[in-house]
Formats: C-alpha cells, structure tokens, sequence
C-alpha cells in the first residue's frame, strides 16, 4: 500500500530501538522493505520516549504509529502494544484526512 500512502502525501517511516544489524536481518527476512527504517538505538529510545512509546520497565516499544503534519504538530498517534497488529488500511485513511 506505499504507493497509497505516497498518493495521500505521507511520507512512511519505521523506527526501531534495535540496530542496523537486527534492521538489515528484519528486512531481509521480508524480502526487503520500501520505506526507510530508522534507528532509535543511541541513546536507546530516545525518539520513542519523546512521543510516549518507550516501555521502560521492559526495555522496549510500544508497537505505536504516530502521524505528524508538515508543520510538525502530531494529528494522530496509538500504540497496539509490542505484539499488537496495526490496522492499515484505518492509518491510511488517517493519513488522507489529516493531508486531505
């Protein structure tokens, strides 16, 4: 659905608190991806505790999606969980409203 989400004028990104060694891995397990993922590694988190997505008592993430505008105001923003599953056709359309 990128090309979607690049109708929409939505630019997807992934951010992970795990390395560009565990990202490359992650990728080529799905044969690759087509939006960049970014890395929250150092200092660890950093990025997700600005938005409220770091779990610190565990060490990780909130699986979260997070829709900024182009001047920099967050729209939309839920977390799913770290094992949760993310509606993406819902974020789509979020998208649309919040560039519509």
């Amino acid at each position: 659905m990128i090309d979607q989400f690049k109708a929409a004028d939505t630019q997807v990104l992934g951010v992970s608190i795990d390395s560009k060694y565990s990202h490359d891995n992650w990728a080529k397990s799905l044969g690759g991806i087509s939006y960049p993922l970014l890395q929250d590694f150092e200092p660890k988190g950093g990025m997700a505790k600005a938005y409220g997505a770091y779990l610190a008592d565990k060490g990780i993430t909130d699986r979260a999606t997070v829709i900024i505008d182009k001047q920099g105001v967050v729209q939309y923003s839920v977390g799913v969980g770290p094992g949760g599953e993310r509606d993406i056709s819902a974020l789509l359309a979020e998208c649309q409203q919040v560039n519509g």
